[in-house]
């Protein structure tokens, strides 16, 4: 039981002891901590019904929590709001029974949900650069989230690995190695290693992508090989193969360095068969409709909030769209894994495409019983609000921008602000973690729908809202517990100094911060309470002494630092960040 349960239990009896069973107590941290821990605002709802004055509710529920000795004090104030502090030495016995499990209080409510999230999503032979860190770091987070509350869930990268990108290649790769066996119809054996790298195929497609604004005759040639490529050329695969492998080689190293591991690397080629399966059906049950060359799924009007376009699900030459692979995905994930939710991690650029696609395979009867769901995100550019680049102009590489925030960490070391004492090697280390950390910490810190703004320099200091200050208290609790001791799990704690009461609360409220960010997929909900946690924790550790105190003062404290680590711990894992065994 969390103390929040406990606080609505115990306002529920009181209610219906006053005679008003059956309302609604409608219980929550207070706002005013200086008149109250908790506020019940029920007796405003229940007069409402009843028609009852909602000042004399309140008066005589608050005359029945009186009689707890649970609280310390019970008012009431305004129209009808019952305030609530809680008594001292009931907080503090409290701890061992919410605080001493390895999940704070948290626990999972109802049966685990079955879930496949869709985040990640870059395209094969193109750089991840700065733009593909929100997908993947928000789809991480949420991941880990669900899986704390006890949910099933599948993580799956949906590269873009098919269609028009992949024909670009090969018409690139043939006019630079002509003469190599993969454009030999009548070839069966092909290189196992090719004269070119995943760096060359980078430089490749940009160019390769700029050239069919203005050359017709090179863009009608990766027309025709990627057609080529989707009939299934021997060759074409076999170069496309290679494509797909030394792609995915170089995005694993870069998402390692972020701790980003997918369970599942898919893409737009496995879902290549299915979609022209269903696409055959759909037109022979009459669900296609022929417009303008295209075939075509019509939304019902009546199952949006608003009129959307069609689905385009075969264009005007035939071939198989972006919706139509993923629609044929949503088939084969809901065969697959049975989700209950399938979740995407895409930026809002997409929400009306996937709006579309979501209401294509609910018409069409592909995934019952699936619901779906898509976090979208913005952009993330610098400090001065524009998209990163590179200082010749280009689009900056995630590992550069990476670079970069590992750089501004050990610069801060060099100057002495953090890492004294370390050994080269051990600053290294360090500053990886810690310059990873904060990029992963800004990004979440703030609601996923604005833009993220990553300045550098501000997202790498040690105080504010940063990662590397969650990371310092976190390797702060750490240190103060290697050198004094730690307690037992059944230790009670004290609350003599208003900083320790003011931690304690804190703690008290992880389930509900849990909780709220879990409902509301929000891992920022999460990013806010460990920062609110972490200060909480440092004025305690500025405010009271822990290894000079008494005997049983300094085992309560440590006992309280004991459980805000494991609280600080916990959030910092399930939003990604690396803690640093010294900083």
């Amino acid at each position: 039981m969390t103390l929040s349960d406990l606080i609505k239990d115990k306002a529920a009896a009181a209610f219906t002891a006053a005679g008003f069973g059956g309302a609604e107590t409608l219980t929550r941290p207070s706002d005013r901590p200086d008149i109250g821990d908790y506020q019940i605002n029920g007796a405003l709802a229940y007069a409402k019904v009843t028609k009852q004055n909602p000042r004399v509710v309140a008066d005589a529920a608050a005359a029945e929590l009186r009689k707890d000795a649970f609280f310390a004090s019970v008012s009431v104030d305004g129209p009808g709001f019952v305030n609530l502090k809680i008594a001292d030495d009931a907080l503090g016995k409290l701890a061992p029974e919410i605080l001493g499990s390895g999940t704070c209080g948290y626990a999972p409510a109802g049966a685990p949900t079955k879930i496949v999230m869709d985040y990640g999503g870059p395209n094969v032979a193109k750089i991840l650069h700065a733009g593909h860190l929100p997908s993947a770091n928000l789809g991480e987070a949420v991941l880990r989230l669900c899986r704390f509350a006890g949910d099933v869930v599948v993580g799956e990268n949906y590269l873009g690995d098919w269609g028009r990108p992949m024909g670009l290649m090969i018409e690139a790769v043939r006019e630079k190695y002509p003469d190599l066996p993969y454009f030999d119809a009548k070839a069966t054996a092909f290189p196992k290693h090719p004269p070119f790298t995943n760096d060359d195929l980078i430089d490749m497609y940009p160019a390769a992508s700029a050239r069919i604004k203005t050359d017709a005759d090179f863009l009608a040639r990766a027309r025709e090989s990627t057609r080529l490529l989707q009939e299934g050329h021997a060759g074409y695969r076999a170069l496309w193969r290679q494509f797909l492998d030394m792609s995915v080689a170089s995005m694993k190293k870069t998402y390692d360095r972020l701790g980003i591991r997918f369970d599942v690397w898919t893409g737009e080629s496995a879902a290549y068969d299915r979609a022209l399966q269903l696409a055959a059906a759909w037109r022979k049950d009459g669900t296609l409709k022929l417009d303008d060359g295209a075939w075509i799924i019509p939304l019902d009007a009546a199952a949006s909030d608003a009129p959307l376009p069609p689905v385009i699900v075969l264009n005007s030459v035939g071939g198989i769209t972006y919706a139509a692979s993923d629609l044929a995905t949503i088939a084969r994930r809901a065969d697959q894994y049975h989700p209950d939710i399938i979740i995407y991690s895409v930026d809002a650029r997409q929400s009306l495409h996937l709006k579309q696609v979501f209401d294509a395979a609910r018409q069409t009867g592909l995934a019952p019983g699936v619901s779906f769901e898509n976090f979208a995100f913005g952009a993330v550019c610098g400090a001065d609000r524009k998209p990163f680049k590179t200082r010749d102009g280009g689009v900056m590489p995630l590992d550069t921008l990476i670079d970069t925030a590992v750089q501004s960490v050990k610069a801060r070391m060099d100057a002495g602000e953090i890492g004294r004492g370390l050994t080269d090697a051990e600053k290294a280390a360090v500053a990886e973690k810690v310059g990873v950390s904060a990029l992963k910490f800004a990004g979440l810190i703030n609601d996923k729908t604005k833009d993220c703004v990553l300045d550098i320099d501000k997202i790498t200091q040690v105080e504010g809202r940063t990662g590397p200050y969650i990371l310092y208290t976190i390797v702060r609790m750490k240190a103060v517990l290697d050198k004094v001791g730690a307690a037992g799990d059944k230790t009670p704690v004290m609350c003599a100094h208003p900083a320790e009461r003011a931690l304690l609360l804190r703690l008290y409220a992880f389930p509900d911060a849990v909780q709220a960010a879990y409902a509301n997929r929000a891992p920022h909900m999460l990013a806010d309470y460990v920062f609110k946690l972490a200060q909480d924790f440092n004025l305690f550790y500025h405010d009271c002494p822990i290894r000079d105190a008494g005997a049983r003062t300094r085992a309560a404290r440590l006992a309280l630092t004991q459980y805000t680590l494991r609280a600080a711990q916990s959030v910092a894992d399930i939003l990604g960040l690396m803690v640093p065994d010294k900083m």
